[in-house]
């Protein structure tokens, strides 16, 4: 199910209606998951779920994660959905890997994300994923 093409995999351009990228980019924050960890984090004790994607132990700094998220939203690597002022879905590389962002607390602007195989990449007609996190 996970590699279907969902409407939220396509890249859109930002609402007129929403503060602008860079303030919106400003209030946001990694805040990882504890249910995709195996190690303790910043996001709390280990309480990996047995049907859960397993997190790279290597990502404990979640400020350089913040960061490729906050570059996301700026470039505009975004879903059309949003909840409140914050997208529901970011898009940004990381180490050469494209990562998938999701909101999960959509009044404080944090997000957790996810690695993503090839046939999940966003539909992207504007070619604002040509770019890489040392691009940040």
């Amino acid at each position: 199910m996970r590699h279907q093409r969902f409407k939220h995999r396509t890249i859109a351009p930002w609402p007129s209606d929403k503060p602008q990228p860079e303030v919106v980019a400003s209030l946001v924050r990694y805040v990882g998951s504890a249910e995709h960890k195996s190690f303790p984090s910043p996001a709390g004790n280990a309480t990996l779920r047995s049907d859960a994607s397993r997190c790279d132990p290597r990502y404990t700094d979640f400020e350089q994660i913040t960061e490729v998220l906050r570059t996301a939203i700026r470039r505009g690597c975004i879903s059309a959905i949003f909840e409140g002022d914050f997208p529901k879905y970011a898009w940004g590389w990381l180490d050469g890997h494209l990562y998938e962002a999701r909101l999960v607390n959509r009044n404080a602007g944090w997000y957790k994300a996810f690695r993503l195989q090839d046939v999940e990449m966003p539909r992207d007609n504007q070619h604002l994923l040509n770019w890489d996190a040392s691009d940040a």
